[in-house]
């Protein structure tokens, strides 16, 4: 059923996602990895999730979003390899059958508590920008279509609605694993594979990678406190945070690696 909450959500993460898609085209792929990095899919189901199933289910989703970071990093790794051999339809599945092959061993984990969790989805995220192919800078590659960005938005509103429809179903431990399923950044990345090439690849899962550093800030701040704060000021809260570290992060961490100029 298709409830206002629900409703506010997809509008919310298809308008969010046409912001990343259109950063991307303007400032480069490097850009655009670090941007869509930002929970802005999982932050309008989390908050739907608090807004029809309480403040205990968004805190217990959270700690599945974190854990999630390990997922997104097998599956930034899994694609990232594999671009340098193959085309971007075999990447994507093997990618997506890394993240649920981490998903369904996190499901099975004890989940250990959400501060622990937080120290190890950095290491776990620091860990894979070091194991990431070199990316060289490349040449621009072919114009995308127009009807791309479009694309991107009616899917990613379809995820919010899938995801908040079946999370009575599988509880908010699985709710949480599944939240960031990375169908934005495979969508991005197989336009920016097809488009500009392996070497280009490496440079938007490496700008992803460093921005969810800034997504696990937000997860944890919502997290931790959700159970005593309302919901407006927690997600006030946690999205002021995330957008400052994200800048901070920006700023520390850019160079031509990380955002070459390429015209889509």
């Amino acid at each position: 059923m298709l409830t206002p909450h629900t409703m506010l959500g997809m509008l919310s993460a298809a308008g969010l996602i046409g912001v990343a898609s259109w950063i991307g085209k303007r400032w480069g792929v490097g850009a655009g990895g670090w941007f869509v990095a930002l929970p802005l899919l999982s932050g309008p189901v989390i908050l739907t999730y608090a807004l029809e199933r309480g403040a205990a289910f968004a805190s217990q989703a959270c700690l599945g979003a974190l854990l999630a970071t390990i997922s997104l990093s097998a599956f930034a790794l899994a694609y990232a390899w594999t671009a340098r051999r193959a085309s971007w339809f075999p990447c994507c599945i093997l990618a997506c059958a890394a993240f649920l092959a981490c998903t369904w061993a996190l499901q099975h984990l004890h989940a250990p508590p959400i501060g622990f969790t937080y120290m190890l989805a950095c290491a776990v995220l620091g860990l894979s920008l070091r194991m990431m192919p070199p990316a060289p800078v490349t040449a621009a590659g072919r114009r995308s279509p127009a009807w791309d960005i479009p694309l991107r938005m009616v899917l990613a509103a379809a995820l919010v609605w899938v995801l908040a429809t079946i999370s009575s179903v599988v509880g908010p431990r699985v709710s949480g694993l599944i939240t960031p399923f990375p169908i934005a950044s495979m969508i991005l990345v197989s336009f920016t594979h097809h488009t500009h090439g392996a070497a280009a690849v490496s440079t938007f899962l490496r700008g992803l990678l460093t921005g969810l550093f800034s997504y696990s800030v937000f997860v944890l701040v919502v997290g931790v406190a959700i159970g005593s704060w309302s919901i407006a000021p927690t997600f006030v809260v946690a999205t002021v945070a995330t957008l400052a570290f994200h800048a901070g992060v920006w700023h520390f961490v850019r160079r031509p690696a990380l955002a070459p100029s390429m015209a889509q």
